[in-house]
């Protein structure tokens, strides 16, 4: 059995009231004894990079993390939760909509109304949110479309569009094959040559975009 490392002032001292009850002061001592139990909880407990993956999803609560979902991958909910107040500064701004959106793993294009005025009324921004080698669900533009409307500016609204999107560069390739003949004495060929055949190619990776019907989010 291990030994125990609660200060022995804890085993007398008691934040409950006098009229405790055995079982009220039982839970206390217990509590504060796994509590003690572990090495060094701070600040490893409070850092979403460093704190065990069980203890995410609460630190994440008590960041308010808006849109938590369950099925993101570990790194993104430890993002998520590090950078949540960082978030929260930047609500309403192009870089808070991207950097946000960033850290779910989409892409994004964020241009304000006054950069279109011809297009969009006033305090609309059209945002297009670009999703990689992924399927493109209901799912996912409820999501995106819950953290644009916990973001954005109360007097501002929205057109969003969700792309899938794949991305790559032309490649040119050269291969070329020799054949040498030599001599060898005794042996010598009445004559040598060589001969070399060249083949190039070129690859063109083209780039495929899928829209999905625009969202236009209207709520003041």
């Amino acid at each position: 059995m291990s030994q125990s490392k609660l200060p022995s002032t804890l085993k007398t001292y008691s934040v409950l009231p006098d009229n405790r009850s055995p079982l009220e002061r039982a839970l206390e001592l217990a509590l504060s004894e796994a509590l003690y139990s572990i090495d060094h909880p701070y600040p490893e407990l409070l850092d979403a990079q460093k704190t065990p993956i069980k203890a995410i999803a609460t630190l994440g609560i008590d960041r308010q993390v808006p849109v938590w979902d369950s099925t993101d991958t570990e790194q993104v909910k430890r993002d998520r939760t590090q950078q949540a107040w960082r978030n929260r500064q930047l609500s309403g701004t192009r870089a808070g909509f991207i950097k946000a959106l960033g850290q779910m793993g989409f892409g994004a294009d964020v241009t304000p109304w006054f950069k279109k005025p011809n297009e969009l009324e006033p305090y609309y921004f059209q945002i297009w949110v670009y999703a990689s080698d992924r399927v493109l669900t209901p799912e996912i533009n409820a999501r995106i479309d819950q953290l644009l409307t916990e973001m954005k500016s109360e007097r501002d609204s929205y057109v969003m569009d969700l792309a899938r999107e794949s991305i790559a560069s032309p490649r040119i390739a050269v291969a070329a094959e020799i054949g040498v003949t030599i001599t060898s004495a005794p042996f010598v060929p009445s004559g040598g040559g060589s001969n070399a055949l060249t083949h190039t190619g070129i690859a063109q990776h083209l780039r495929i975009i899928s829209t999905s019907e625009p969202a236009r989010n209207e709520r003041l």
